[in-house]
């Protein structure tokens, strides 16, 4: 078929309304069918007599969890993670290119794995599978890399809008989160597709917004605005540490390897279980396992208590960094967590006596979006997102301030953006992240943006001949050397083994290679610390080891890869 260019005023439309039902029915109906599967799985299993009603509770997070674990492995590994994140490094690095086998196995996985009571959002699921059907719209009608590649902001705001039933927030997620440029020629199509899986989704479900609120009048105070003040800063501190113990546990379940590493979500779903059945057997409340909405509604209107607040926050902190590290197919529900930030500081300000009986709930859905902007970085949407889904617009002035100084507060701790560390987590840099711009501070980013994540290791006991014949192709200097079960031992140039290969072929590479008497140098480091540990040796490049198991090198690091950003930097003034 004659290729379709998306410059074409008669061509976009048709491809936006297409995108859009395409995005727009399979989010809805992803949407019904986990609402069925909690509905029918988790909420049912208290209802079992005896003792099974807690066991359910504790292994239908497990069994789900194995099940997704699996079926990642042996049949759909593209459906893993949150689907952001991978959403991003397709847009970026793939043209846009995403199978249609994604968006099917992101469907079943993620309906499985949440409907089974993982602590997981749907929007990252949302995302991806919206993306998927809209990079295989551009295929089908045969456009070229580049234009597919602009579809998939379409696919991802057909998604969000009809999931969520927020066509604004849609909008401005696909431009500030995927593309990350305003100036973007696809907006156009964003805005419609948008409108028309909106269109698609309140056919289906209605116009009512996601959450009901009470009427909030007197949400100008200096009160309400002062505690939401602070109520951000304490939603930028939470989310920080969230996003640091997520790192840090996924990191540890990445050092799992072997036959049975398939069985790590299980483990994390294990775990959300007991947190889940333990909560509800004291409380009565179910809102640690899935997205927990009922629980969330509850809290915007203020009915839950302090102790309840309390639990469920800290049970769903820890559920969530259990259930996605794990290899859960799903995302952090962060609005969960933040309305029960929100709950806690209101109840902490009636104790002190505040002018407001409503304070638990209005700070809730202020820290709604709290959370939201401090965990993901993206302000704008956090703020439309909150109107959105609760329809309430009298809140504007208290969750702008708590937006914005978690926000700051957050962007501040820590450079990176969940997403983009996630995937430097996974090896993937993607060079086009607004984080990499030489205007943006590349000083303090972590080492793993910058460091070569492709590791050619030469093994010990390897003939320098053998060692050789191996490298001459490549384009390394400098090798990490290990033993035969990869335990990291030191490093090796590539000029000590052509010269003293050819000397002494049958010499091995542990007579020549240099044991590791330098600096460590992690993942996590900043490049201007890394760059002052270079002083420490004459060597030209480091080795980056996992910090949670220093036998295991991650990548490598270079004088030239830091170089070159300073002269990025220098040719951008």
């Amino acid at each position: 078929m004659e290729s379709m260019g998306l410059n074409q005023r008669r061509r976009l439309p048709a491809l936006a309304l297409l995108i859009g039902i395409l995005s727009g029915q399979p989010a809805v109906a992803f949407h019904q069918v986990i609402h069925w599967a909690e509905s029918n799985w988790i909420h049912k299993a208290p209802e079992l007599p005896g003792g099974m009603g807690m066991a359910a509770l504790i292994l239908m997070p497990a069994a789900g969890g194995l099940l997704v674990g699996f079926l990642v492995k042996h049949w759909a590994p593209e459906a893993a993670g949150s689907g952001i994140p991978q959403t991003k490094a397709a847009y970026f690095l793939k043209f846009g290119r995403i199978r249609f086998r994604t968006a099917i196995s992101k469907f079943i996985l993620g309906t499985i794995s949440i409907g089974s009571g993982a602590s997981l959002g749907r929007e990252g699921p949302t995302v991806q599978l919206s993306a998927a059907l809209a990079s295989c719209v551009g295929r089908w009608f045969g456009l070229a890399p580049r234009q597919v590649m602009s579809l998939i902001p379409l696919g991802c705001a057909g998604g969000i809008a009809a999931a969520f039933n927020t066509p604004l927030a849609a909008i401005v997620f696909a431009v500030e989160e995927i593309m990350g440029d305003l100036k973007n020629r696809a907006f156009a199509g964003i805005v419609m597709v948008a409108v028309i899986a909106a269109v698609i989704e309140r056919s289906i479900l209605g116009s009512s917004s996601l959450f009901s609120v009470p009427h909030h009048p007197d949400s100008h105070t200096l009160t309400t605005l002062a505690l939401s003040l602070g109520l951000g800063i304490a939603a930028g501190l939470a989310s920080h540490a969230f996003v640091e113990a997520l790192l840090v546990a996924r990191e540890r379940v990445k050092l799992v390897r072997g036959r049975f590493d398939w069985m790590m979500p299980g483990l994390g779903g294990l775990a959300t279980g007991c947190i889940g059945a333990s909560i509800y057997a004291n409380t009565g409340r179910l809102g640690i396992f899935g997205i927990g909405y009922d629980d969330l509604s509850a809290a915007l209107f203020g009915s839950l208590g302090m102790g309840l607040l309390v639990a469920l926050f800290l049970g769903k902190f820890a559920a969530t960094i259990f259930s996605y590290a794990s290899g859960g197919a799903g995302f952090a529900p962060t609005l969960f967590i933040g309305a029960m930030l929100g709950g806690i500081v209101g109840s902490l300000a009636d104790m002190v006596g505040s002018d407001s009986s409503s304070m638990p709930g209005t700070l809730a859905l202020v820290g709604m979006g709290a959370m939201f902007a401090g965990t993901i970085r993206a302000a704008v949407t956090s703020i439309l997102i909150i109107f959105e889904l609760t329809g309430d617009y009298n809140l504007i002035l208290p969750i702008m301030a708590a937006n914005l100084s978690s926000y700051a507060i957050a962007s501040k701790l820590r450079q990176v953006p969940i997403y983009e560390a996630l995937l430097l987590q996974d090896g993937i840099n993607l060079k086009k992240f607004p984080i990499l711009r030489p205007d943006r501070g590349w000083q303090g980013l972590p080492v793993s943006a910058i460091m070569t994540n492709t590791v050619h290791t030469l093994e010990a006991r390897l003939p320098l001949e053998h060692a050789y014949l191996k490298i001459k192709d490549e384009r390394f200097k400098i090798y990490p050397v290990v033993n035969s079960n990869g335990k990291y031992l030191g490093l090796v140039h590539r000029k000590g083994v052509m010269v003293v290969g050819q000397k002494e072929p049958d010499k091995l590479v542990r007579e020549i290679f240099v044991s590791d008497d330098f600096p460590k140098v992690y993942p996590d480091m900043k490049i201007r610390d890394v760059a002052n540990r270079f002083v420490d040796t004459e060597w030209s490049a480091l080795p980056v080891v996992s910090r949670l198991d220093e036998d295991r090198v991650v990548g490598i690091v270079t004088l030239h890869d830091i170089t070159r950003q300073q002269v990025l930097q220098e040719n951008d003034r």
